[in-house]
């Protein structure tokens, strides 16, 4: 029946508790950040229903020398890529081994330059927008505070995608020689 389900958009602190509150909500499930999992967990204890959560997730991929290094490097940054990045499971790091270290990082480059940038109406696979004003602002931020503690920009960087000015797209973005 209709409003069974109700996918909703928005922050865990604020969207999330709300709902998770509501005495006409029987169930919450949650993705984010643990911060707001705990928000939302303790505002679903009042009422006592069920809560199914997934919290930050920071999913490294760890490639030594001995792996299929196109493969391992590839697939870890379209995997990074899907979903615009917004996956619990999102293999937001890639640890490398110091021996392939530079060729990893120029598969990196050349993956991430691959990603195509597009409208999510459009048919294929494309990397859409993020989902908020607040959410792109969050990545931008994120995006310049690694800059600025000197980390190495492999591709894209903060602004937004050539002739995609309305909407929150952000360039596919690598670093490397990150402070883990």
């Amino acid at each position: 029946p209709a409003g069974v389900y109700n996918m909703i958009n928005g922050d865990g602190p604020n969207v999330g508790s709300v709902i998770a509150s509501h005495p006409d909500v029987d169930m919450v499930s949650f993705t984010g950040s643990t911060r707001a999992g705990i928000l939302v967990a303790k505002a679903a204890a009042d009422t006592v229903k069920r809560v199914t959560q997934e919290l930050g997730g920071k999913s490294p991929n760890i490639i030594f020398d001995d792996a299929d290094l196109e493969t391992a490097v590839t697939s870890g940054v379209m995997h990074m890529m899907g979903n615009t990045g917004q996956s619990c499971n999102a293999p937001s790091r890639m640890l490398v081994q110091s021996s392939v270290y530079s060729e990893a990082l120029k598969i990196a480059e050349q993956a991430a330059s691959t990603v195509l940038v597009d409208q999510p109406s459009k048919e294929g696979e494309h990397l859409g927008p993020l989902s908020s004003r607040v959410q792109f602002d969050k990545v931008q931020h994120l995006i310049k505070e690694g800059i600025a503690e000197g980390a190495k920009l492999v591709a894209g960087g903060s602004g937004k995608p050539e002739g995609l000015e309305t909407g929150y797209f952000v360039k596919p973005t690598v670093f490397a020689d990150v402070n883990n």
